[in-house]
Formats: structure tokens, sequence, C-alpha cells
């Protein structure tokens, strides 16, 4: 069964952003601190008040990695995967996780 949200609770952040050009990029930081990620029914919200298109929102959130579209878990774990990390052994800590 899908999971209802109280839309309610991004009307106040919309608002807060009414008419103001830009505003995507903080209305989606807020949403998510609000719900714990960004769930499609709050996307389709932001969309039609903003008169954002879908597919520019589905851009700016898989963009950045600070956007969840899913839960998250309590803690999250990050592995560099850079050059310097991967010298130092990095990527048998990744092998490792992906094991357990």
């Amino acid at each position: 069964m899908a999971e209802v949200f109280d839309l309610s609770k991004i009307d106040a952040i919309l608002e807060k952003y009414h008419g103001q050009e830009g505003a995507l990029i903080p209305v989606l930081q807020e949403a998510q601190d609000v719900y714990g990620y960004l769930p499609e029914d709050v996307l389709i919200c932001i969309s039609r008040t903003l008169k954002v298109s879908m597919s520019r929102i589905y851009g700016v959130v898989t963009f950045y990695s600070q956007f969840n579209l899913t839960p998250r878990g309590r803690h999250t774990v990050r592995v560099c995967r850079g050059t310097a990390c991967h010298v130092r052994g990095g990527n048998k800590i990744l092998d490792k996780l992906e094991r357990d």
C-alpha cells in the first residue's frame, strides 16, 4: 500500500519561496528536511506549485548527491573511490561492505 504524506507540511515551504526565481533547490532541501527524503507526491506538489516540470525536478534531484528519492537508514556509509583512496585500500573497504 502506498504511503500517504501530509502535504500541508510543504505548503509553508512553498509559501516562503512564492514568486522567487531559483527557489527549486532551497524548496527541495527544506522538503527533504521535513520528510527525510523526497517522496514522489511531494515532488508533484512542488512541480505544480512552482510550475517546474517533473523532468527538471528529477534532473536536479538526481544530479545532486544531497537529495534522496528513497528513505535512508539511520547511518550513511560513504567510501571514497578517488585515486588516492584507491591506492590506500579504499576499494578493499568497499568490497568488504558489499559482501556483508
